[in-house]
């Protein structure tokens, strides 16, 4: 699961770090970004899992839930760049969606989405490093392990 995040990630382009528990999402933020690092995905460290059994007494496709941060630096400290990079964040987010859906696909056992309940909101200021981008989530299917 995180690795077909990271993978899916860096297909498109992007760093993608799993937070810790110890400090704020903001103190992470600031300690790993670097210009070469750009843009950054920071995943949520708390990622929930559901199971459930079908009619017939097998389990489903487990789905986990992902929160994230998707952040860049705007070109200058101009209202309108801010605006542009959280734009670019979120189309750039798409892309990570298809490549991600491409990865879950060999896992899907059941025909359903592999991703759904996908959400995003544009954050064209975010914290003290003043970082554009995008808050959001979606849910998404895992390999269910032989019981």
């Amino acid at each position: 699961m995180i690795s077909d995040i990271k993978k899916a990630a860096s297909d498109s382009g992007i760093t993608a770090i799993v937070s810790n528990a110890r400090d704020k999402i903001e103190t992470q933020l600031n300690r790993i970004t670097g210009i070469e690092e750009l843009p950054i995905m920071l995943v949520s460290w708390d990622l929930e899992t559901t199971l459930e059994f079908d009619e017939n007494g097998f389990l489903k496709n487990p789905s986990t839930k992902v929160v994230f941060l998707l952040m860049t630096k705007a070109e200058s400290a101009e209202k309108n760049d801010y605006e542009e990079a959280a734009e670019e964040m979120a189309k750039l987010f798409q892309s990570f969606l298809v490549n991600l859906n491409s990865y879950l696909v060999r896992y899907n056992k059941e025909g359903g989405q592999n991703l759904t309940g996908i959400t995003h909101t544009l954050v064209p200021m975010h914290g003290m490093g003043k970082h554009s981008g995008i808050i959001g989530g979606f849910n998404m299917i895992n390999q269910i392990t032989s019981c």
